[in-house]
């Protein structure tokens, strides 16, 4: 099927419909320290609700098969960081219509790297479709809309951006499943970067 400008619009309203947080768009990309040239808000701020919540987290997710060593390594130099609960609450795609949003989502730039990603990764995306039931077009579609297949990594640490976000309770449930998955890839990252 590939992607088509109709199938990136459809993966993105969905992706919209589901609400998921979209902090590629100030960066989420990095596990540590924030990069140097960030703005205050997205640096670590110092809050003892958040310190609290973080002590009664490590608890919690070593019942869950974290180690104390990785929720040590992934908690290193991380913190509290205001601007991410700034920008979860002031996103594109739930200020604008949906049309208006397909509209500057779905550039034909997007759609042909969309293209050409989904031609290179064509065996994987439909394994993720057999496994998942989530057709690849989908899949690559809403892969587009988060790092731009890949270029835009981000520079806000994805452990204190997912923290806060956890902390914050919105959707606290939801952000500490991630934050879980998070730790887990930091873990399986750390064992492959030593074998």
């Amino acid at each position: 099927m590939g992607i088509t400008r109709r199938s990136f619009g459809f993966g993105l309203a969905g992706f919209g419909l589901v609400a998921c947080s979209n902090i590629s768009a100030s960066g989420a990309g990095t596990t540590g320290v924030a990069k140097a040239g960030l703005p205050a808000d997205l640096r670590p701020s110092p809050n003892a609700g958040y310190d609290a919540w973080v002590a009664s987290f490590h608890t919690r997710a070593q019942s869950q098969g974290i180690s104390a060593a990785t929720l040590q390594a992934g908690f290193r130099n991380t913190g509290y960081l205001p601007g991410v609960i700034k920008r979860d609450r002031n996103q594109t795609e739930f200020k604008r219509s949906l049309e208006d949003y397909l509209s500057i989502a779905v550039s034909d730039e997007r759609v042909s790297k969309g293209r050409a990603a989904y031609q290179r990764h064509q065996s994987t995306l439909r394994a993720l479709e057999s496994k998942y039931g989530v057709d690849a077009s989908i899949i690559a579609a809403i892969w587009g809309l988060e790092s731009f297949y890949g270029d835009r990594r981000g520079d806000v640490p994805v452990i204190s951006a997912t923290s806060t976000l956890a902390y914050d309770g919105r959707r606290g449930a939801f952000f500490e499943k991630q934050l879980i998955a998070a730790l887990k890839i930091r873990r399986m990252a750390t064992f492959l970067r030593q074998n």
